[in-house]
């Protein structure tokens, strides 16, 4: 089962809609995961095997061993989500 972390900057309202949002897109793949919503500050400790944030958190998040990191910048388009998660696991077999 995937790891999966949402990570906005406060962590409360849109990573949450992100975490809802992504939940719904590895349903559809129907792919495993365990999909947590963090702040930026929380999520220095995670390890987790995908982020998903905005370009500008992506920037202060950076890349990291072992962790896919998927931007976006709406949080609500399950088929957008769907579309860069089908192609970022695909690139990392």
């Amino acid at each position: 089962m995937l790891k999966v972390y949402a990570v906005c900057v406060n962590g409360v309202g849109s990573s949450l809609l992100l975490k809802m949002t992504v939940e719904k897109a590895f349903k559809e793949l129907g792919i495993e995961a365990d999909v947590k919503h963090v702040d930026a500050g929380q999520f220095k400790g995670c390890r987790p095997d995908m982020c998903i944030t905005t370009p500008a958190l992506a920037k202060t998040i950076g890349e990291r061993a072992g962790m896919i990191l998927i931007t976006t910048t709406n949080f609500l388009d399950v088929k957008v989500l769907k579309d860069k998660i089908s192609k970022a696991l695909e690139q990392n077999e």
